[in-house]
């Protein structure tokens, strides 16, 4: 096994696990909003409902928000009357509990059979072998992470049975759909964690995190609009703008008015590509923000990316494997090469 063999093998884990992640995650949020709250309101109402009285700074730790974010949220849900600050003899510190309303809220947005959420459209893709198999690895991945801590949230958000109504499922399904939770929670945190490890060192290049996964998605398919953007990235159209007036006033892109009303073709410019290229040898290349792969074995990376990418295909993320591909090609022509 060669060395770029292996950090292409890597390359194309992460885009798997991103991409099917964002996927699921997508169509959740769209399932929760209906009922009037978003998906990072409910996350926030199963972190109480699981640890009562908990600080807000825990729950930042175990959603993988920044204070601040959490601090929105939770100002937001007590304005909704859906928690509530529990005064304690210290009164710089309080404990947040939920109220009935809050409850409600969960109750509410419990998913079944009927609801289409994409969690259960997983049902029967995986063996339990091949199940258990995905959850071990990242397992392996969240310890060297130093999260272990988000193990015992999974397991009682899954004892309490807080995401699904199994009022009509046999203990079998149960069983299985428990199993494809705690897969969505440990890419959500492998996820997450690999954009604040590489958010860091970005600044160097005066770019975000999301502003370099546009420019990839950009560099891999040369003229495309703002709005197919938005759709590969999963990313709003408006947030789309934003990142793609930044990109453009900082000499990243070209962009040309395309046809369709309100978007543009994009390409990425020399300054981009220099940008893009630097990054990986910088910060992929040297492993830099994949720390938490050590140890996992170049045949069990292989075996966990062809289940990852059977997922991306149940989900409909048919682009996935063709964006994979051609940043290889780049990666191959532009980083190997030189």
């Amino acid at each position: 096994m060669k060395q770029n063999d292996y950090l292409l093998s890597i390359h194309s884990l992460y885009n798997l696990a991103r991409y099917a992640f964002l996927k699921i995650e997508s169509n959740y949020a769209r399932t929760v909003e209906i009922s009037g709250i978003t998906l990072p309101q409910l996350r926030v109402l199963w972190i109480v409902k699981v640890f009562p009285g908990i600080s807000l700074s825990n729950i930042a730790r175990i959603g993988c928000w920044s204070t601040p974010t959490v601090s929105n949220i939770i100002k937001i849900l007590m304005n909704k009357k859906l928690i509530f600050k529990e005064e304690t003899i210290n009164r710089k510190l309080y404990k947040l509990q939920l109220t009935d309303l809050g409850n409600w809220y969960i109750n509410v947005n419990k998913q079944g059979k009927e609801n289409k959420v994409y969690l259960f459209d997983l049902i029967g893709l995986f063996s339990s072998e091949e199940l258990d198999f995905i959850i071990h690895i990242f397992t392996k991945i969240i310890i060297k992470e130093k999260k272990e801590f988000i193990f015992d949230y999974i397991h009682k958000i899954n004892e309490l049975n807080l995401k699904i109504d199994a009022s009509d499922l046999d203990i079998k399904t149960i069983g299985i759909i428990r199993k494809t939770i705690s897969l969505y929670n440990l890419l959500r945190i492998f996820i997450l964690t690999i954009k604040s490890n590489h958010s860091e060192p970005l600044k160097e290049f005066n770019v975000t995190y999301a502003q370099l996964r546009a420019l990839w998605i950009i560099a891999a398919f040369p003229g495309v609009t703002s709005r197919e953007l938005s759709e590969i990235s999963f990313w709003s159209p408006s947030t789309v703008h934003v990142i793609v007036k930044n990109l453009y006033s900082k000499s990243f892109i070209h962009k040309e008015k395309a046809l369709i009303k309100n978007a543009h073709y994009l390409d990425i410019s020399k300054k981009g590509w220099d940008l893009i290229i630097d990054d990986y040898n910088k910060n992929q290349k040297t492993l830099l923000i994949f720390k938490e792969l050590e140890g996992i074995s170049y045949r069990d990376i292989l075996k966990l990316n062809d289940l990852l990418l059977r997922m991306n295909n149940k989900l409909g993320n048919y682009k996935t494997e063709e964006y994979i591909k051609k940043t290889i090609i780049i990666i191959k022509s532009r980083v190997f090469e030189e």
